[in-house]
């Protein structure tokens, strides 16, 4: 019988026969570390038990010193540091200070003391729509995380990353690696590194930017790219009316489901998602410009670019006071207006749409509403309404979007 334990970050590993005592050496003053123990036998290795307390090797005087010990389960050392926590993806972390911070259970950071020489403050966003990120279609196995501080720069000590991926998402003779986003090259860029443990990935890095896991090919470590014979299972569209637009949508990289494996086709859809989705799917190469909403600082990260392309390209204007509105949900009224501009045809006027709720749409719809429905883009909900009113569910959205780049091909 012996025991084998394991810190975390770094994967530094301590063995002995006994569990009484066990030194794990490599570890880094100053850095806050957790242990797992694993027992074996002459029939195997037991499951990793769960994370010690956490602790933080001290220099000289200081118990475990740079080698940092383990007793009794990895439990030993002690800290004079205690970390500074934060569970909602936001941290303030003072000069000197040891920081953790996580986000839903899918993403955890760890800051060592001193790794900046000023006050840190940290901040994470799980971007759910993700223009461009994604033009070869790789196949993500989790979700893009955009990390930001509150300064340009790389960290003075390496920053442990760990995060939770998706298992299922691999297939035989693939694999999963983390990989940054790199701006300038406008590509994904492995990082080296990566410790796999059950359904996470640990690394370490010098700075911040967008991450993904993505999944990879076991042999070349490249990342796989989605076809259109590549398999679309979402928990909740199985026999949906949607069910084969959406996966279609999912395969062009137009849209995405959500890290708990389902779609949510009837929810509804925010303005800036809308958009965001129509731009994936129209691929603008513009977008350079300056947003002049009176609200632009409330608009998501993920959806800026977006909704600057649709405004340079005339599809989108905002409201009357000035404002955009990115969290309201969008109208099938405003819907109907962007994806006739988008469409680009002379949107018609004095025209009556032949719903039978024509005199609840507005007159600046009524030409766009005619438009779609004259094309085929959209056909209108039961008893021959178009419901202008009503809001778009995240079905719908996909469906009309689709129909638009139907319509587009066959002209």
């Amino acid at each position: 019988t012996g025991y084998t334990v394991t810190s975390n970050p770094g994967g530094f590993t301590g063995t002995s026969a006994t569990a009484s005592s066990i030194t794990v050496t490599g570890l880094t003053n100053g850095t806050e570390y957790t242990f797992t123990v694993v027992a074996k036998n002459g029939v195997g290795s037991s499951a990793a038990s769960a994370p010690s307390k956490a602790v933080m090797p001290r220099g000289s005087g200081g118990s475990g010193g740079s080698g940092g010990s383990g007793g009794s389960g990895g439990n030993g050392g002690s800290s004079n540091i205690d970390p500074i926590r934060s569970t909602n993806g936001n941290l303030t972390l003072p000069l000197g200070k040891v920081g953790e911070m996580s986000l839903d259970g899918k993403i955890l950071i760890t800051v060592p003391a001193n790794a900046s020489d000023k006050e840190l403050k940290i901040t994470i966003e799980e971007l759910s729509e993700i223009p461009g990120l994604l033009a070869n279609h790789e196949v993500l196995a989790s979700s893009i995380f955009e990390i930001l501080k509150n300064y340009s720069g790389n960290f003075s000590k390496p920053v442990t990353l760990t995060f939770t991926f998706d298992p299922t998402k691999v297939k035989d003779n693939q694999t999963i690696a983390l990989f940054y986003y790199d701006e300038g090259k406008k590509a994904w860029v492995e990082v080296p590194g990566g410790k796999i443990d059950g359904n996470q990935i640990r690394v370490e890095v010098n700075h911040f930017t967008k991450f993904a896991v993505l999944v990879v090919d076991k042999k070349s470590g490249l990342p796989i790219v989605a076809t259109e014979s590549t398999e679309v299972n979402f928990s909740d569209i199985a026999g949906h009316w949607a069910e084969e637009t959406i996966k279609q949508a999912v395969r062009q990289g137009i849209v995405n489901g959500y890290t708990d494996g389902s779609f949510k086709p009837d929810a509804t859809i925010t303005r800036a998602e809308f958009v965001t989705m129509l731009m994936n799917a129209w691929k603008p190469s513009n977008g350079n410009t300056t947003l002049s909403f009176t609200d632009t600082n409330e608009i998501p990260t993920w959806a800026k670019k977006a909704i600057t392309q649709a405004v340079e390209s005339g599809i989108l204007s905002g409201y009357t006071d000035g404002s955009f509105r990115p969290d309201g949900n969008i109208a099938r009224m405003e819907m109907a207006m962007m994806i006739a501009k988008a469409y680009g045809a002379k949107i018609p006027t004095d025209v009556a749409t032949g719903f039978s709720d024509e005199s609840e749409i507005p007159e600046w719809a009524k030409g766009a509403v005619f438009m779609i429905k004259q094309i085929g883009i959209v056909k209108g909900r039961d008893g021959n309404q178009f419901a202008p009113k009503e809001t778009v569910t995240r079905a719908e959205a996909v469906t009309v979007i689709m129909n638009l780049l139907h319509v587009k091909k066959i002209e």
